[in-house]
């Protein structure tokens, strides 16, 4: 019973990421057409573990938004999840923090880990 009890939380924690990932905003994307400022922006969105957004996601958000500064956009985004998904997952977990699904390409485990940190955060309560 108490099995069922951990995985109905696990499930229901897993189902409100699902959620916040989806609800994540760029509301702050640069005002310039400026790679470097858009790389950076990408760069900072990864390391937030916020999930990465399209172009026209990010064309709606500004008018500024060339295809060369999507490119560096992009290009920060893939260094901000190198470092992201670096992190211990188990203990991003365990704290309480949102992930948002963006290790899941990078590290199979990763989400597994989170899960095992969550678990752990919850027999703790």
């Amino acid at each position: 019973m108490k099995q069922i009890n951990v995985m109905k939380q696990a499930l229901a924690i897993f189902a409100l990421l699902v959620v916040a990932g989806c609800a994540s905003h760029h509301s702050d994307t640069p005002n310039t057409a400026d790679s470097q400022a858009w790389q950076s922006y990408g760069e900072q969105t990864a390391a937030k573990g916020l999930v990465e957004h399209s172009q026209h996601q990010l064309a709606k958000s500004s008018a500024n938004l060339t295809d060369e500064a999507y490119m560096a956009y992009q290009k920060g985004y893939a260094t901000g999840q190198k470092q992201y998904c670096s992190q211990n997952a188990s203990w991003l977990g365990s704290t309480g923090q949102a992930y948002r699904g963006i290790c899941d390409n990078i590290d199979p485990f990763f989400r597994q880990d989170y899960m095992a940190g969550v678990q752990s955060h919850a027999g703790g309560m």
